[in-house]
């Protein structure tokens, strides 16, 4: 009787990376298994093993939070690894992107200002990762964001995305769009009126189909800076990861934190969250994001800072779709 025959590795994207990582790597399943416990995202070897061969796929949000610690353990650039899951499954009876205008209803002006950037490659990136840290200063203003994102090209030839930041409160200057990390900002419409501010951001060079890149830009908001009591993120499209960090300087601590998430969809979820005391900061983090709204809003206790609470609108960017 013949022997068995091993399980042939199926031609999957992800499992090809990750076996060309762990070979790369040189470390046995055993070993990556363990570091990857130290870390806090424990997977079993039987797990990485399915992983590998392409029996299985990471899935579950808990398999998923462990992938950017894998992507360390094996040293390979960060969303290497999960940008080859492709994008999340689509939910809901209506797949298509929600417009622009959808997303930013209560300003009409919106779908005008899209029409004059260059739109034709958004829907032919894949947004696999994204990053918002923001900065809010001593006096309780917002004093500068960076955005870093991981998406792949699903089509040769990609070689721009649009971004988009708004103001609650229009009376304060509009922020500046400064590139950071591989790309460079393009046509720029600024509408001081709504407070909305539209870039192309270009790359460095054309993407191919299925290659990753990592860009990164800063929002540096101009003085007299805005009073920060929020930030959210509006998307058209799904987003297998999503982190928003918020950096408080210590003479500023809010009394009073909330997580919000709003599908396009669905109603409104809220968490209240907390503030880590050892730098003032705190973190939400979503996996399998859908499009819509999901952001963060804080309380300050009263009259302090001094200057923030005098105004009917929060005043702080809000990130526009990407």
């Amino acid at each position: 009787m013949p022997a068995p025959q091993a399980d042939q590795p199926e031609d999957s994207p992800f499992a090809t990376a990750l076996r060309t990582a762990i070979e790369r790597r040189g470390l046995g399943l055993g070993r990556i298994a363990a570091r990857l416990e130290e870390a806090g995202t424990p997977v079993s070897t039987a797990t990485l093993s399915y992983w590998r061969s392409g029996r299985s796929r990471p899935g579950r949000q808990t398999s998923l939070t462990c992938l950017a610690t894998l992507e360390k353990v094996l040293r390979v650039e960060p969303g290497s690894l999960v940008g080859q899951l492709g994008r999340p499954a689509p939910r809901g009876r209506n797949q298509a992107p929600p417009t622009w205008g959808a997303l930013w209803s209560e300003v009409p002006q919106i779908a005008a200002a899209f029409d004059l950037v260059d739109q034709s490659d958004d829907d032919h990136l894949t947004r696999v990762s994204h990053h918002d840290t923001v900065h809010v200063g001593p006096d309780g203003t917002e004093r500068g964001c960076r955005i870093q994102q991981v998406m792949r090209a699903e089509r040769d030839g990609v070689d721009r995305f649009v971004v988009m930041h708004g103001l609650d409160d229009p009376a304060f200057p509009l922020p500046e769009i400064r590139p950071a990390v591989r790309c460079t900002v393009g046509r720029v419409v600024a509408n001081q009126e709504t407070g909305v501010i539209t870039a192309e951001m270009l790359l460095l060079r054309p993407l191919r189909r299925g290659e990753l890149v990592e860009v990164a830009y800063d929002l540096c908001p101009r003085p007299p800076y805005p009073p920060a009591e929020r930030y959210e993120r509006r998307r058209r499209f799904n987003n297998r990861q999503y982190v928003l960090e918020v950096r408080f300087h210590p003479d500023a601590l809010p009394s009073r934190c909330e997580r919000y998430v709003t599908p396009v969809d669905g109603s409104t979820t809220t968490e209240e969250i907390s503030l880590d005391p050892a730098d003032h900061s705190f973190l939400v983090v979503e996996l399998d994001g859908r499009p819509g709204v999901v952001g963060a809003r804080w309380e300050w206790p009263q009259n302090e800072p001094a200057d923030v609470g005098s105004s009917a609108s929060d005043g702080i960017p809000q990130a526009g779709p990407v």
